[in-house]
This record gives structure tokens, C-alpha cells and sequence, in this order.
């Protein structure tokens, strides 16, 4: 087996021939790991002129002399050819060594075991242990199984909901009755939805500031969004909530002037039938109704006071990577939770995804927590609303590269 390094543009060539590549594995991702310091390489792995593996790697300075190196989500190749992983490794630990790397982690985008709606082990379902097995078994070293949010790797829980060959109705339906109500909500209350310019990208960091500093996280500042939105460039979007203030107090003053007609309607009616049942009702609700409307006709005049016109209410920036779209950083005003602004911004990108032929809506992350009052569950829960199943992958591998130079590092660092 020989290694072949080949430049972007043969790379990108390689990405297009295949059905599936995570958008950590694409060029726009390498490019961007490139400005952060990253020495990025594109490998391939060939035997008998045939390409067996391949994908990107990036190496940093480690302890000044020496190297670590990083496999965004692994190489694409089959990890359930034993034979074949055993090869792959070890040429790929060779060609390391020779590039002064201590050692290498990978974290393959491969389920571990299959999971539902609601997070537990599927019975019969399917699981790729022998792919654990396999890299265990040419040296690799399997980090801890860890559950929650771990800010310095890629997520090893996501949510996915499949759409393939679906249509936009099909998919709605799946979703769970809360879900469907606070969609349609939502766009009955003038939630719209618009794309933000890059000029704009702050409106996503502040929505994203605030969810942070609700939920408790760090959030990134706003050269990270730029960075996203530089380098993937038309396969990045962001997509933002809002509420259209002078529609939604338009629409008030519309419906209150119907309670009005009714209510004027019904005290006719009374006056000719003091007793009618039906007219008595119709005035209780209609009067019940105006006062609610008066409610919301002085909250509408305090927000039209506040903003003009567009009140932000959530935005997301989105990943659209080879049939796969990918709900990346996001983030939402608590204040005006009511309005629901988060299901109408999914609704919307899932719409888009059907409609543009994509196989996958992913999530992301989730913290593979699943009980209430636990860690991350109110970002699982609103993720299973709309019918998205659990994913858990195998996790991170460690490949020595140096052995003895590793056993060193690692008492040091406690790498594993």
C-alpha cells in the first residue's frame, strides 16, 4: 500500500465521485483549519492503482520538535474490512512517524448502536462494534465513552431526522402534536423568516450570547461565524426569526375590530332576546377575547417602540454539505419565547432541505442525556419534537505514533 498526497482541487475532485462526506472532511473545512495554524495534507491510500482511502489530515506543533495530528471524522474507507483498516493504519502510522508526529486521533462519524426518537438502545437494532474492534485491534486506543457537552472535541451525540424521499407534508406529520402547534403558531402571529447577510452576522452572535448566558456555555466570538461563513461560502447560510411587529399589530387591531362586530352583533340580538343562550355566549367569548386582544395591542405598541419593524427572535447558521444540511450555532431571545420563533426557523430550513432533494436534516450536537432535569435536555427534547433520531458515535481513537515519546506525553498531559 502506498500513500499518495495529492493538492484541494484532486481532493474536491475525490469528494464528488463518492455519496457521503461529512462537511468536517471537505476542502472548505481543511481551508479553514489552514488559518488557524493547521498544516493540512490530503492523503490517499492506494493499492493496485485503486484508491481503498482516503482524506484530509491536519498536523500542529506539539512539545516545539514534534507534531500531533488530526483525522476530521476518519478517513472514508470500509472500517468493517479488518484486513483493510489493519493496512491503512499502519502505513498511515509509518508515514507519520516520518513526519514527527507523536501520535494521531480520529473520530469517525459512525454510529456505535442503533438508537430512537428517544434515545435508547434500539433491541436487534444494528451497532458497529466490530468497527471499535477493528481500529482497537491495529493500535488505536479508544477514548472513555464520555456523555454531556465537551467543548474541545466534535460531538459524539447528534440528532437526525431522516427525509429522504419525503415530502414536506410526510415530514410534518412526524412531528409530535407540540411541535406541529407551535409551528402553525407561530406563523399565525407574523413569525417570519429571512437570510442574514454577513454584515449581519452579530444579530446571530448576540441571539447566541443570550442562549449562552441562559444555558450557562461560552459561546465564540464573532470572527468564528465570519470564519464559517467565509469558508464554506455558499454552502453556509444563516437564517434568522422575527417577529414582523407592524403586521402582528395590524393583525390585532384586525381582530379586535371582529370582536367588536360580534360583541355589537350579540347585545342586537339581545336586546330582541334577552335569553338567547347562543347570543350570550357568543358575547362572553367575543368580550373575553377584545380584553386579551387589549393585552396584546399594548404589548405590540412596546415592542413597535423597541424596534423597527423586525424583532429578532432566533437565527441558526446552517450547513448545506452533500445532501446533508447540518443546524449548526444558534441561538434565541427567552424574552419572546412565546412566539415561537425557534419551531417557525426549523420548519423553515427543514422545507428548504425537502425541497432542494437533500437525504438528512442533522441537528448536531446533542449531550446523550436523556432524562428531564439532566444536562442538555430541553435541546434534545425540542429536537425530538420534530421526529429526529438519536445518533451515537464510536467516539475518539488515539494512534501512537512514537511509543516510547507518547508514554512520556501522556503521563504528562493524561491524553488517555
Amino acid at each position: 500500500m502506498q500513500i499518495k498526497k495529492i493538492n484541494d482541487v484532486e481532493y474536491q475532485k475525490y469528494l464528488d465521485s463518492i455519496e457521503y462526506a461529512g462537511f468536517l472532511q471537505s476542502v472548505e473545512a481543511s481551508k479553514k483549519m489552514e488559518s488557524n495554524g493547521w498544516k493540512i495534507e490530503y492523503l490517499q491510500f492506494v493499492e493496485n492503482n485503486t484508491v481503498v482511502a482516503s482524506g484530509m489530515i491536519g498536523m500542529i506543533p506539539l512539545m516545539k520538535i514534534f507534531k500531533y495530528c488530526y483525522v476530521p471524522r476518519g478517513f472514508i474507507m470500509d472500517y468493517h474490512d479488518s484486513a483493510l483498516v489493519e493496512r491503512v493504519t499502519t502505513t498511515f502510522k509509518d508515514y507519520l512517524k516520518k513526519e514527527g508526529v507523536i501520535y494521531a486521533e480520529l473520530d469517525p462519524a459512525i454510529p456505535l448502536q442503533q438508537r430512537n426518537q428517544d434515545g435508547d438502545v434500539v433491541e436487534d437494532g444494528f451497532n458497529n462494534f466490530d468497527v471499535v474492534d477493528n481500529l482497537k485491534a491495529c493500535g488505536c486506543i479508544q477514548l472513555p465513552l464520555k456523555y454531556g457537552y465537551d467543548m474541545t472535541r466534535q460531538c459524539r451525540f447528534v440528532s437526525v431526522l431522516d427525509i429522504k424521499d419525503k415530502t414536506k407534508d410526510e415530514v410534518f406529520n412526524g412531528f409530535i402534536s407540540k411541535t406541529r402547534h407551535n409551528i402553525r403558531n407561530a406563523l399565525k402571529n407574523s413569525v417570519k423568516i429571512r437570510e442574514l447577510s454577513r454584515d449581519e452576522l452579530s444579530i446571530l452572535k448576540e441571539l447566541v450570547d443570550m442562549s449562552g448566558e441562559k444555558q450557562n456555555y461560552e459561546t465564540l466570538g464573532l470572527e468564528y461565524y465570519e470564519q464559517e461563513y467565509d469558508y464554506f461560502n455558499e454552502n453556509a447560510k444563516v437564517y434568522m426569526s422575527y417577529l414582523d411587529v407592524n403586521e402582528y399589530a395590524l393583525n390585532i387591531q384586525q381582530n379586535m375590530e371582529k370582536e367588536k362586530e360580534t360583541i355589537a352583533r350579540a347585545n342586537e340580538t339581545l336586546k330582541e332576546n334577552p335569553y338567547s343562550k347562543n347570543s350570550q355566549n357568543r358575547l362572553k367569548i367575543a368580550q373575553k377575547n377584545l380584553e386579551s386582544l387589549m393585552v396584546r395591542q399594548e404589548e405590540a405598541n412596546e415592542l413597535s417602540s423597541k424596534c423597527s419593524g423586525e424583532l429578532p427572535l432566533a437565527a441558526a447558521m446552517f450547513l448545506f454539505y452533500k445532501g446533508e444540511v447540518y443546524y449548526l450555532s444558534s441561538g434565541s431571545d427567552e424574552r419572546y419565547k412565546r412566539f415561537k420563533g425557534p419551531y417557525a426557523l426549523q420548519w423553515f430550513i427543514i422545507q428548504k432541505a425537502v425541497e432542494e432533494g437533500n437525504h438528512s436534516y442533522n441537528f448536531y450536537g446533542i449531550s446523550g442525556k436523556f432524562k428531564p432535569g439532566e444536562e442538555g435536555y430541553g435541546v434534545f427534547d425540542f429536537k425530538r419534537g420534530f421526529n429526529a433520531v438519536v445518533e451515537e458515535y464510536i467516539g475518539n481513537f488515539i494512534l501512537p505514533c512514537k511509543p516510547f515519546i507518547f508514554r512520556i506525553y501522556n503521563k504528562l498531559k493524561h491524553v488517555c
